[in-house]
Formats: structure tokens, sequence, C-alpha cells
């Protein structure tokens, strides 16, 4: 209880121990009594605080009170700032997206199917990419600054491109990305050139009757036979080799021996017919296995360096598989009759054969071309597996 020294209008005064005098209101207002110290230092600010008093008694607060509470308020605004800050970085945190090891290792096995070329190279690019973004969530990355990485490079952009925009489809499809966010949404994989205009591609049939020759290795001629003889992509001698294309025998035929069918991803089915040789050599890989191609290409280089014949790649043989085709091809038909689709098409109005195929044609041993290419090998095996 403070030494009162005197009265004043709201209430008694005393003397605090430094010597000043402090002023406390001292009321009872509806039954309640109030005892306020307050902080004033005349008179004349008492009664202005006291003013304040009697028109709220309950919610008064002294200016030091008020002080008090602004900074408790401004305190706890502060604490419920960092919490939900904190919180938004979590869900931030939650929600990035990164190219990281694991979200890359997620993504080639949504494109296991792909040919193990096409999975190694797309790792290579966006291990790449991974190197440049430095493990940025890929939400915060600007279409700028992925040209500015893109420039960077000097090699392989139609490359580089498409493996980062078929890695932030594979995120926006599985809903970890938004398409708005998309860093690659602005770029464009550039058009090929048309292999014209970069080089002559195609190779003669004696460089690779030659070639064929000079191979030791039974799986390698194999893989060459295909693909000179019916132009194959390296994907398809490589599902031929997995069994991914099924082989069928057609007995009775002088050319035709079997043909080989794969179905597509898009549910295409494309069904090739083939000759003795090459129906020998597709069951055989089916048996053995195939090289993969990185030995192919290997054991092509040596053979072409040793016998001096220009560097034959697998790829190029489509190419010459058309010239070939167009110079000297025969096409051979199951009945040794028939017209070409093209010209069925034409005689029922449709402007290419794409509905022809896919509505009318039902021919389950389709027309071959026959190539005036000699492959031969002493060590080639003789003969065909009949059928189980």
């Amino acid at each position: 209880m403070p030494n009162w020294t005197g009265t004043w209008a709201g209430g008694r005064t005393y003397q605090t121990k430094d010597g000043r005098k402090a002023w406390v209101i001292r009321k009872m207002v509806q039954g309640h009594r109030y005892q306020i110290a307050l902080d004033s230092e005349t008179e004349r600010q008492a009664l202005a605080q006291l003013a304040l008093f009697e028109r709220d008694p309950a919610s008064y607060k002294t200016p030091s009170q008020q002080r008090a509470e602004a900074r408790r308020q401004a305190q706890e605004a502060d604490e419920k700032a960092r919490l939900e800050a904190e919180a938004r970085r979590r869900q931030d945190e939650h929600e990035a997206a990164y190219l990281d090891a694991a979200s890359v290792a997620r993504f080639l096995e949504h494109i296991k199917d792909r040919t193990p070329k096409y999975k190694k190279d797309t790792r290579y690019y966006l291990s790449a990419w991974a190197d440049a973004l430095q493990g940025r969530d890929l939400r915060k990355v600007e279409p700028r600054e992925v040209l500015r990485f893109l420039a960077q490079w000097n090699t392989a952009e139609q490359k580089r491109i498409a493996a980062l925009k078929a890695f932030c489809s594979f995120l926006v499809k599985k809903g970890l990305l938004d398409p708005a966010q998309d860093p690659s949404r602005t770029l464009t994989v550039p058009a090929s050139r048309p292999e014209k205009a970069i080089r002559e591609k195609g190779y003669t049939m004696a460089t690779i009757e030659t070639l064929y020759r000079a191979l030791n290795d039974q799986g390698s001629r194999d893989v060459l036979l295909l693909h000179a003889k019916l132009g194959l992509h390296e994907s398809e001698v490589q599902r031929i080799a997995a069994g991914e294309g099924k082989l069928v025998l057609v007995p009775g035929h002088p050319v035709i021996n079997g043909t080989v069918k794969f179905v597509h991803k898009s549910g295409r089915v494309h069904t090739l017919s083939l000759d003795a040789q090459a129906l020998a050599a597709a069951q055989r890989l089916q048996t053995h296995g195939a090289p993969t191609p990185d030995q192919v290409r290997h054991r092509l280089r040596l053979a072409s360096e040793a016998h001096g014949l220009p560097r034959v790649k697998v790829g190029e043989l489509r190419h010459s598989f058309v010239a070939w085709s167009l110079e000297a091809g025969e096409a051979i038909t199951l009945s040794g009759n028939g017209v070409p689709l093209a010209l069925v098409a034409s005689v029922l109005g449709h402007t290419s054969t794409v509905t022809t195929k896919k509505f009318y044609d039902v021919s389950k041993v389709p027309s071959m071309i026959k190539l005036p290419l000699k492959l031969e090998h002493p060590e080639d095996p003789q003969g065909i597996k009949s059928a189980a």
C-alpha cells in the first residue's frame, strides 16, 4: 500500500521512492472498484487520463499499458507470421518438383518400353540438366533461365530440349508440376534437318556384302542382315531379339518363308515378310540374343577399317534399303499376283494408304521387297527352325 500524500479529482496521490508525485485513479463504478496507477508526470496529464477513463472504465489502459499491449500484439503477429511462413515453406518443400536421381529413376521406369539407347541418351541429357539446375525447384526456374543453360552447350540441342520437355511433361501428368510452372513450356524441339541437307547417306550393296563377309561374329552379321534386307530401325531389331517381334512360318512359298509382327505402343500392328535368310537370322537372335548396339557399332567399325570400307552405321542402312528398293527391288507377293496397296487406295478414293491399310487390308502375309543383295559368310548356319 503506497503512502498517500493527498487527493485529486480522480482519487489520491503519493510520493514515489525517487521523490516524484504519482497520481492514482481510485473510483467505484457500477459496483466495481478501480485503482489504477497513472504514469503521468503532471496533474494536467493525469486529468486527461481521468477523462479517458471515465469514457470507458472497463477498457481503459494507461499509455504504458497500451505500449505494452502493442508490443505483445506485435510479438504475437510476428510469431504467427513466422509459423505461417514455416508452414508454407514445409508445404512448398512437399510440393517442390526437382530434377534429381529419384525423379529421373521414376521417369525412366515410365519409359521402360523405349529402346535402351533412347533411355541411355535421356539419362545422360537429364543428368546434364540436373548439373545446370543445381537442385533448384523446377517450379521456380524461368524459361529464360533454361534458354541460358541451353546456350552453354554447343551440341545436341534437339535432344537436350526433348529430354527436358519429356521429363517435365511426365511430372505434369503425375500432378507433380503445374503446367504454368513448367520451365520448358516455351521451348520447342527443333525440327530435324532433311537428311540430304546434312549429307548423303547410304551405301552400295557391294560395300555391305564385303562388310558382311568380314564380320566374324554371327550376332553382328544377323543384325546387319536384318537392317540391310528389311530396313528396320535399331529398336525393331532389338525387339526381335527380345522376343517382342512375333515370328510366324509361311510354308510352301519359294521366297517368303515367314513373317515378323510388331505391335507398337499406339496399338498399330506392323508386319513384315521374311525370306529364308532373314527368318533364320531372326530366329537365331531370339534364341541366342543380340549383341548390344554399342558392340555392333564397334565391330562394324573394326571390320570397315580392316578392309578399307567406308564406316557403316546401321541407322543409315534404312536409307540404303530405300535406295536399293527403288533402284533394283522386286515386289514379291504370296500368290504371285496382286497389286500395290497404293493402287487399291486410289481406286477406293482414299487420299493415302493409311485408311486402306487400317480398315481394309486383311492380308496376313504382306508383300516383300526382294533385293539382289548377296550376304554370304562361310560360317553362317543353314536352315530354318520348324514351328514348335
